[in-house]
C-alpha cells in the first residue's frame, strides 16, 4: 500500500494572516518514524499585548 503525504492546513481571514509570525509542517525525520500520513502545520500569530 502506497500512503501519499497529505499537508494539513490553517484557514484565517485576511487580517489574522497578517498577523501570522511562523508556520511550519511537522514532519517525522524517516518513513519509519512517522506516525500517520498527515503533517501536521503549526503555525504562531502576533496578536500584540494582552
Amino acid at each position: 500500500m502506497s500512503f501519499r503525504w497529505r499537508i494539513d492546513l490553517i484557514v484565517t481571514t485576511p487580517g489574522i494572516a497578517g498577523k501570522c509570525i511562523e508556520a511550519h509542517v511537522e514532519r517525522a525525520a524517516s518513513h519509519a518514524e512517522r506516525w500517520s500520513h498527515h503533517a501536521p502545520v503549526t503555525a504562531a500569530f502576533n496578536f500584540g499585548d494582552n
